[in-house]
Parts: structure tokens; sequence; C-alpha cells
């Protein structure tokens, strides 16, 4: 590789933007390709960021010499068939999230970047957010003890954004917008912050067809393998957009929004923007690209993150607890 990394964007929807966008903040990463199945889409980001290499094919993009990197925004049902093809010609991969659509499909995933030794990463961009980094300084230093239990709330009117993004009800593209399109951030936030896996999952959800065909609200628990139990509460038609944690300690405790951490009342204000966060995720990709290391989203990591999103799944069709072990996860340590 270069010592420029060059990537090829594959898929120009408004998520994509944002990662163009913060490429423009890097000295040693470029975007030289694009796809997307709209010529339109092409024009603009060829405008926009002078990009030369345009495709109507991601199958092609990954062939393309002037390509060192791909990102994938692409549906979700559509990460695994691109990642592998971009693995098999040698691309290291940043994959939007969720990472796939199922936990099987994140295996493969996994397995086709070691054998190609490509980079996998995801983009679990909350992780590069500058309160939620602090706060897990802080916790792991022991700032407020012994972790006793986290909640955690993501309420929004997220169904009016995406109404036109027909892929979201299309099972074989999307298993569901709230509990993997905003779960996959808030759920890998929560097993980062607090440095553990799930063991056991539950979670209850309702769903109104008049509003939408998936689950509008889920309510959910998390016990732990390092013994914490931690909720997480989410909603896809509130009117006021709010998000927070609560984190209690035997000494203390802390909440976290995007640009605030409060330790027991105490206020530390952290500006956030969105461009800088992937900024941020888009240099520590170029970085594990150059050196090799593991990005700490990698995709072995995130198994984690997708086998609690494959849980809940089966909690919330079938009802009751289950067990992470159950579903054919084993944990490396």
């Amino acid at each position: 590789m270069t010592e420029t990394l060059k990537i090829g964007v594959i898929g120009c929807g408004s998520i994509s933007r944002r990662h163009m966008e913060a490429s423009t903040r890097l000295e040693h990463v470029e975007i030289t390709a694009a796809s997307s199945r709209a010529s339109t889409s092409l024009d603009e980001v060829s405008g926009d960021y002078g990009i030369s290499n345009l495709f109507t094919d991601w199958r092609e993009l990954v062939q393309c010499d002037t390509v060192d990197a791909v990102l994938v925004c692409l549906p979700d049902g559509l990460h695994e068939e691109a990642t592998l093809d971009a693995a098999r010609h040698g691309k290291h991969v940043l994959v939007e999230k969720p990472m796939s659509r199922t936990l099987s499909e994140s295996e493969s995933m996994v397995a086709a970047a070691a054998e190609a030794d490509v980079v996998l990463m995801v983009a679990q961009s909350t992780r590069q957010v500058d309160s939620h980094r602090h706060a897990r300084r802080l916790i792991q230093d022991g700032s407020i003890g012994t972790v006793i239990s986290a909640v955690r709330r993501r309420h929004g009117n997220v169904i009016e954004t995406v109404r036109d993004k027909t892929w979201y009800i299309d099972p074989e593209m999307s298993r569901d917008l709230l509990l993997y399109g905003l779960g996959s951030h808030e759920y890998d936030a929560m097993l980062w912050l607090l440095a553990s896996e799930a063991k056991e999952v539950v979670a209850e959800g309702r769903k109104d067809q008049a509003i939408w065909p998936g689950w509008i609200s889920i309510e959910s628990t998390l016990t732990l393998r390092s013994g914490i139990t931690c909720s997480v509460s989410m909603s896809a038609t509130s009117e006021e957009a709010h998000g927070d944690t609560q984190i209690e300690g035997s000494k203390g405790s802390m909440a976290i929004t995007q640009n605030r951490l409060t330790i027991d009342g105490r206020d530390m204000e952290l500006p956030w923007d969105a461009v800088t966060t992937f900024a941020t995720q888009l240099g520590e990709f170029a970085e594990c690209v150059r050196t090799g290391r593991e990005p700490g989203p990698s995709g072995r990591n995130v198994q984690a993150t997708m086998a609690v999103l494959e849980g809940l799944h089966e909690s919330l069709q079938c009802g009751g607890h289950v067990e992470l072990a159950e579903i054919g996860v084993e944990w490396d340590g």
C-alpha cells in the first residue's frame, strides 16, 4: 500500500457523504473511487469531492487498481457479499453498521478477512465520540468504583427520516430498523463502555402496523459476563429526540450524552460533531491498515454486538430469556 490510503466508497447515500467529508480532514486518506446504481449520485460526489473513478456496479470497483480499501455503505443485506468480494480482491474493508444482517453473515465476513489477511473494521462510530471515550477511560481507571448497573436510552422519531428508504422493510435487506439500525450503536456502546460481552438477553417490544411494519419500541435487559446487569430502552416514534447513559458504581455515578459527561454532579462539556467523529474513525482505519494493528471495532470484536442483536431478535420473536451460548456463540476471552 502507498503512504496515502486510497478508498473506494460503495454506495453513495447520505451516510457515505459524512465519510467523504471526513476524508477531507485527513492528510493520508483519499477517496479515489465510488459506486452507485444512481448516476445522479455519482455525478454529485464527483463534483463535490473530485472523484474520477466512478462505477455503477461495486463489483467493478473492488477490482480497481487505484483502490486499497473499500467503505461499504450499502443496505445491511449486502454487507456480507460486498465484504467477501472485496477481501477476495485484497481490499481492506470498513463496513457500516450493523456489521451484517445476521450473526452467521458476520462470521463469514471475519473468516474471509482473515483468509485474505486484510483489515475488517465496523463503523461503530459511537466509540469515537469524546464523551464516550473519556467515560470509558474513567470507568477503567476505577473513578466510580466497581460498576453496579447501567441504563442507556435512545428515543427519537427516526421513522420519519427513513420512509423513502424502502429497503428497511425488505427482510432480505434489513431485519429491523430499530433493533439493528439503531440498536447496533446502542448495544455496541454498552458492551464497549463496560468492556464485557453479554451472557444473556431478554426483550419486549411494541409494534403498530399503522405506524411502521417493524418494532417501534424495545425495552431490553442484558446480563454481562462480568456480572453487571444493564438495560437499553429504544423508541422510534418519540417526538423529542433524547439519548443518554446512566452508570452507577460503588464509589459514584456518571451520565453520558453526545456532548456532555457528568460525574457525581460535575459537568464536563466535550464538543461533538458528526464529521469529526467520522474523521477519527477513518483515521483509525487508515492507521490499522498501515500498521497491521487490529481496530477496536474489528469484525471479530463486533461479533459480540451481533450476538446480542441476534439474541434480542430471538427474544422479541419468541419471548423469554436467551442464553447467547444457545445460538452458537463462543467467546475467546
